[in-house]
């Protein structure tokens, strides 16, 4: 057993196999043999063939924390969030001050972008060990995504003086606004490339794509562009067959709201219920800086990119015993009431006492229309923001999965172009409870910005400063010719 886990973490996944696999057969009690089995097919991807034996192995030792950690990483890859968190808690009851148990709880809430659940799971794991690297970097992420920016550079500052050094942190750093980290990120990217050589494709893409945004941030105009193609290119490539499976989806989103009459959306209204306020925009648009500034407010509660939604979606579908998607338009019209009914409980928990809650995430301009009809007190924020600056902003990320188009300039272009189409439809469709904002003009004006906001919920203005928000409009003027027009 020693022999196969030392093959496994050498990456030689194969010969680990060899060695496990004859042993479970034939001793299938043989707990070690199904564990280290599990972690073989962990790491290479084979996440059904891993659920099986460490579900296995758990069954004949229930006391075992690191087949539970595995086993929760297995039901986190096979889409199952929910029991992934559910094991990680039956570990955390074994073993309840083991910061690496925190730090997977952690990353688990963070995939399902219940960040202020991922904030404390990594809070914990950090207080248990300050020096983990994983839980660092995750709160440093969350914090980001929660948009606070300064916090998470100080968790990053701190890791990196620490002695962390490893391309996770520093790609983190290049990810918050430029000169937030008070590091030579560009001089530590460099240093890491000169003692490290490496054939890992994975490793290199995104060593190019933090490069390119440490160029930028230093000025360097041109090596970040050519640094910033040679990291997109390979991902162009590998996204093709995922890009024309997305324009299939948005032409039928965009011909289902063009037949939706201002009738059929007139949205429901209930005063018990809080409202839904759905903040929605191409992505790197603002939503993150608007729904800070409608936080603002007394009586609201971020809800970031929370999947509200797709979870109650996905549960109907389950109780209807029918296969299961997670998108609104693939829900039969008869379920819609049982869908109102599961998004409203879900949305009472989270929301407590607040009478608005907010959500992120940019896919729910696909069903507005519909999402007005069913949900009762919805109301839409739509951003816009300049197409070259949003474009820029995409281009220069590495998202972690989705947003396909990102790697390439037309798909961008041709993505922003329907999604300015959806927020023009949606607001003439609804014209009642949708706003169209600019993200420059919250930035000049982010008072009268939130007046309008608050106008449009119901709210009350207090007499909080109006936080101040991140404003990089002009980032893509150097590019301008290289980006192309985008109107």
């Amino acid at each position: 057993m020693e022999e196969a886990d030392g093959l496994r973490q050498q990456g030689k996944f194969d010969r680990a196999e060899a060695i496990c696999y004859p042993l479970a057969r034939r001793h299938p009690g043989y707990v070690a043999a199904l564990h280290t089995l599990g972690l073989v097919y962990l790491d290479k991807g084979d996440f059904e063939r891993a659920l099986d034996c460490l579900v296995r192995a758990s069954m004949l030792d229930p006391a075992n924390w690191m087949t539970l950690t595995a086993l929760s990483l297995a039901y986190l890859r096979l889409g199952a969030g929910e029991m992934a968190a559910q094991t990680l808690d039956r570990a955390l009851a074994i073993r309840p001050r083991d910061a690496s148990i925190f730090s997977s709880l952690g990353e688990i809430h963070r995939e399902e972008r219940e960040y202020e659940l991922a904030k404390q799971a990594y809070y914990q794991a950090l207080t248990l060990d300050p020096n983990m690297e994983t839980p660092a970097i995750g709160l440093a992420l969350c914090l980001s995504s929660l948009g606070q920016s300064a916090d998470a550079a100080d968790v990053l500052g701190k890791a990196y003086r620490r002695g962390i050094r490893s391309l996770r942190l520093l790609h983190a750093m290049t990810t918050l606004p430029p000169g937030t980290v008070p590091i030579d990120v560009l001089g530590a990217l460099d240093q890491l490339a000169a003692g490290r050589n490496t054939t890992d494709a994975a490793f290199k893409n995104t060593f190019l794509f933090a490069r390119a945004a440490a160029l930028d941030a230093a000025g360097r105009h041109a090596e970040a562009w050519e640094t910033l193609v040679a990291a997109n290119r390979p991902l162009a490539a590998e996204s093709q067959a995922e890009i024309k499976t997305n324009i299939v989806r948005r032409e039928r989103s965009l011909v289902r709201l063009r037949s939706v009459s201002p009738s059929a959306a007139q949205p429901s209204t209930n005063r018990e219920q809080p409202i839904s306020l759905f903040i929605l925009g191409p992505s790197r648009s603002g939503k993150t800086s608007l729904e800070r500034l409608v936080g603002s407010l007394d009586g609201t509660k971020a809800g970031c990119e929370v999947p509200i939604v797709e979870k109650a979606v996905r549960r109907t579908f389950q109780a209807a015993a029918i296969p299961a998607s997670s998108r609104l338009e693939d829900l039969p019209a008869h379920l819609l009431p049982s869908f109102r009914e599961m998004y409203l409980e879900d949305l009472a928990r989270r929301a407590g006492s607040a009478r608005v809650f907010t959500n992120t995430l940019p896919g729910h301009i696909h069903n507005a229309a519909l999402l007005a009809s069913a949900i009762p007190n919805a109301r839409f924020l739509l951003v816009k923001r300049s197409p070259d600056d949003v474009a820029w902003r995409i281009y220069l990320t590495r998202y972690l999965y989705g947003n396909s188009y990102a790697y390439d300039l037309k798909a961008i272009r041709e993505y922003l172009d329907w999604y300015d189409t959806m927020i023009d439809l949606t607001a003439q469709k609804l014209p009642d409870i949708v706003r169209v904002v600019s993200y420059e003009a919250t930035a000049d004006d982010p008072t009268t910005a939130l007046r309008n906001v608050a106008k449009l919920c119901g709210l009350s203005i207090n007499d909080r400063p109006v936080p101040s928000l991140p404003n990089d409009r002009g980032c893509s003027a150097p590019y301008r010719q290289l980006l192309g027009s985008l109107g």
